[in-house]
């Protein structure tokens, strides 16, 4: 097993696995897998997934206690989902080892994300952070599940995988560093990526302010506000209209679905009929149980209502 003889500093935005992988590659060690389980104490895939629970013991155990909620912020995606948890929830967080602890941070829906398992990357952000660092690295803007296109370079589309054989990057413990070139055909994997649209900005735009503006795990300001702002946008956009409830609510249900196909919104997420879509994007399940859909189905249906002129009361800046 590896021993540590050195701690690399985390550069600007940069995800904690990406630091760890960064000095996995400077130190001589049989395994990569070994010099992983050495940190996290687990042996298994180093991908995003459930980031801001497999980060904890790590963090728990090389970092200072004043640090730590800072990291799990700032460099893992718990800045973007502590606002779907409630208190108690988010205290959980900080406290690490305990399997009846890591039960709590449960977040529904996190496998059904497109990408939530693999790592991605803008090619322009590899070759300035090579340029500027010495070495590319994961950021954390890129890894989060509503996330399309870089945020520094907003034409460029993030590279999820390999369009020619399909290769993905699910597990930093065989390729720690990223790379536009494919691995595994040598394809340059930035050719032919979808192009973002509209309502792909708007989304990702949403994503990239919550993740900004995290408030504290221990203490937050606003318990449980992104979970009521789509009962109180949907409640705008009926009192908005001079027509009975019911003929209101199956109008808004209608045009919110005509958006999500008009938008390709499905593209969000891995499934495989219109129907799992629904069961998924359900405003009347995004309303009545807040805590049990996915939160990429909040910030989808806040997108819509944005889009259709309600107030967004979270005071979160959406592009229209």
């Amino acid at each position: 097993m590896a021993t540590m003889h050195f701690f690399l500093p985390l550069l600007p935005d940069e995800h904690y696995f990406s630091r760890i992988a960064r000095m996995a590659v400077l130190t001589p060690t049989k395994s990569m897998a070994d010099f992983f389980r050495s940190w996290f104490s687990v042996n298994q895939s180093v991908n995003p997934l459930k980031d801001y629970q497999a980060v904890c013991n790590g963090l728990i155990t090389h970092s200072k206690a004043t640090m730590c909620e800072d990291l799990l912020c700032r460099h893992t995606s718990a800045g973007f989902y502590s606002h779907f948890l409630d208190v108690e929830r988010r205290r959980e967080l900080l406290k690490g080892k305990a399997k009846c602890d890591r039960k709590k941070l449960f977040i529904p829906g996190l496998t059904k994300v497109q990408n939530a398992n693999c790592w991605r990357a803008c090619p322009q952000c590899i070759e300035e952070d090579i340029e500027n660092f010495g070495t590319p690295y994961w950021h954390v803007s890129h890894q989060l599940p509503t996330a399309k296109v870089c945020t520094k370079h907003v034409f460029q589309t993030l590279i999820a995988g390999c369009n020619c054989c399909g290769w993905e990057n699910i597990d930093l413990r065989k390729n720690p560093l990223p790379e536009a070139i494919c691995p595994k055909c040598n394809h340059d994997m930035q050719e032919s990526s979808p192009t973002a649209i509209e309502a792909n900005v708007a989304i990702q735009s949403m994503g990239q302010e919550l993740y900004l503006n995290s408030c504290s795990l221990q203490c937050p300001m606003n318990e449980r506000q992104m979970l009521r702002s789509v009962e109180h946008a949907f409640g705008d956009a009926i009192r908005s209209r001079n027509q009975e409830y019911w003929e209101t609510k199956t109008q808004v249900e209608h045009e919110f679905w005509d958006w999500v196909l008009e938008n390709q919104i499905g593209n969000y997420f891995n499934i495989n009929t219109e129907a799992e879509l629904h069961e998924l994007l359900r405003l009347e399940s995004v309303i009545n149980n807040p805590t049990k859909v996915t939160p990429m189905a909040h910030i989808i249906c806040l997108a819509f209502f944005n889009q259709i002129g309600q107030p967004n009361h979270d005071g979160l800046s959406l592009v229209s």
